[in-house]
């Protein structure tokens, strides 16, 4: 098997060699390959650089399907509201009909008609403040993503002192 050459930042060509499993069999993912210059601090700075970009490239996959996932939930949520909200509707102008109706046993048509039609706004304009709470840029965040990021930071910067000292 021939060794697998990669070049490093200055272009100089670095030959690694397969490790060996205790029978003789070779790996051949790329972490795996060892460098015959040894763990040089350097060496190591620019693995650790590799890691952290393909850490990086991966979360960010994760967070795009994090994304997908809650503007699914966010479509499913809004097409049952539409759903509900047309047969409340239809529901509320049934009650609306029939507490007219029973107020106009008390007062004039006209007056339990506007009585009606406020109460129903108000309660309406609560119920609508309360949903788009719900729906606020907070609750839509990939929060799993993000702490997990911040956790890289993190570590990175750790590494990069450790490597200084």
């Amino acid at each position: 098997m021939e060794p697998r050459v990669e070049k490093d930042l200055n272009k100089n060509p670095r030959h690694f060699e397969p490790l060996a499993d205790g029978d003789g069999r070779t790996h051949s993912a790329s972490h795996t390959y060892q460098s015959r210059e040894g763990d040089t601090w350097r060496y190591q700075l620019e693995r650790l650089y590799d890691d952290m970009g393909l850490l990086w490239e991966k979360q960010s996959e994760l967070i795009r399907t994090e994304m997908n996932e809650k503007i699914t939930q966010l479509k499913a949520a809004a097409a049952a509201m539409v759903a509900g909200g047309a047969v409340l509707f239809v529901g509320l102008i049934c009650v609306a009909a029939t507490a007219i109706i029973a107020l106009n046993l008390v007062m004039p048509l006209w007056l339990s008609g506007v009585i009606v039609t406020a109460a129903f706004l108000i309660i309406g304009g609560i119920m609508v403040g309360g949903a788009k709470q719900k729906l606020e840029a907070d609750s839509l965040k990939p929060r799993r993503s993000v702490e997990t990021l911040s956790e890289i930071k993190s570590t990175l910067k750790e590494r990069v002192h450790e490597f200084k000292h």
